[in-house]
């Protein structure tokens, strides 16, 4: 109905050429989604943890407080798991294990930021731990609450939704790689 309404008060060459952009729109969420589906489905295979298993252990250290360098962080409300977390972080997490060195700059030059939002998610607040080596969760949580911001990332308040994944990558430089992503929606 909004679509009739929109091209009734177009000019017939605006028509056509709007008709145009709304078909390569549609064509590039589908070739989205149906990539999208791809990665959920190679990371819930594929995965060193169950996300279960991952939430449950991310909010009891949360629940616990964490001392973060000097910075001593209270009790942190539980985070929720959500799939664009998941499909960012599983990008980052191929996009590490092929590179010489870890990093929160993707080799196509793009910040965490700019991974949840090509996923769909629209932040006002977003952070990103990256691990490699450890072959469990337990000890990736230990290494990023050793790490003052890391920690600081684990431990935000501000923060409600994250997914964290994991991935061995046998004959990589570190072998398992782990990224987490934590992330607020826009108010």
């Amino acid at each position: 109905m909004l679509r009739r309404h929109i091209m009734k008060h177009l000019r017939p060459g605006i028509r056509s050429s709007w008709a145009g952009a709304v078909r390569r729109l549609a064509l590039l969420l589908l070739a989205s989604a149906a990539a999208a589906g791809a990665v959920r489905a190679e990371t819930a295979g594929d995965g060193l943890a169950d996300p279960a298993e991952v939430l449950a252990q991310l909010n009891a250290r949360r629940a616990a407080g964490a001392v973060c360098g000097d910075q001593t962080m209270p009790p942190a409300p539980p985070l929720q798991w959500h799939a664009a977390m998941e499909r960012a972080a599983a990008d980052h997490l191929r996009d590490l294990a092929v590179r010489p060195a870890l990093s929160h700059v993707g080799s196509d030059g793009s910040s965490v930021g700019a991974r949840v939002w090509r996923h769909g998610y629209v932040w006002g607040g977003v952070g990103e731990n990256v691990a490699g080596g450890n072959p469990g969760l337990a000890d990736t949580l230990r290494q990023w609450l050793l790490s003052p911001s890391h920690c600081r990332t684990l431990m935000g308040v501000g923060y409600r939704h994250v997914a964290v994944v994991g991935r061995d990558f046998p004959g990589s430089r570190l072998g398992p790689y782990w990224v987490m992503v934590v992330a607020r929606p826009m108010q």
